[in-house]
């Protein structure tokens, strides 16, 4: 014979398991969402455009300061190749801080601080840094977190906006 209460503490038990399996799916994708982040800076720092580009979801945009908006990957492989690569040269130093990330289903929000160093690539030596906020959207596609929207806008840098021209 079962004690009184067993359904009921079975019942609780279940409740909290699956509570559990939802916190760590959740866990999961803000580490993944993370991780496609740090991708796609690593890839930007080290100028390999195809794999900043495979970080992004098939119809993405990315609208960034001091650029016209592009949608669509293949493009944006492009706009990488040939607009993006005349401002960074490789000899950046990136830290990117603060990530807020909300999970909802197969979508994400997520926040970022990027501070970003400019050297001088003859020497190396630090000229100036730029302080910007990624506002991303991220999408589940294929059962991998991409990025959907990338903005991405200064907010401390140099007088006038933008990097300097011919440095390098």
């Amino acid at each position: 014979m079962e004690k009184p209460g067993v359904e009921a503490r079975v019942a609780e038990l279940e409740a909290t398991v699956a509570k559990l399996g939802a916190l760590a799916r959740e866990t999961a994708d803000v580490r993944e969402i993370q991780e496609v982040q740090y991708r796609y800076l690593d890839s930007l720092m080290a100028m390999e455009w195809d794999e900043c580009a495979e970080c992004f979801a098939t119809d993405a945009l990315v609208d960034v300061y001091l650029h016209e908006p592009v949608r669509g990957k293949e493009k944006i492989r492009r706009w990488f190749k040939e607009e993006l690569s005349l401002t960074h040269h490789g000899h950046e130093g990136d830290v990117c801080v603060h990530p807020i990330i909300t999970v909802n289903g197969d979508t994400a929000k997520g926040d970022w601080i990027l501070y970003l160093m400019y050297s001088y690539k003859r020497t190396g030596q630090s000229m100036f840094w730029v302080q910007g906020q990624y506002d991303n959207d991220y999408v589940r596609e294929n059962g991998r977190w991409k990025i959907a929207v990338m903005r991405w806008k200064e907010l401390i840098g140099l007088p006038g906006g933008g990097p300097p021209t011919g440095l390098w």
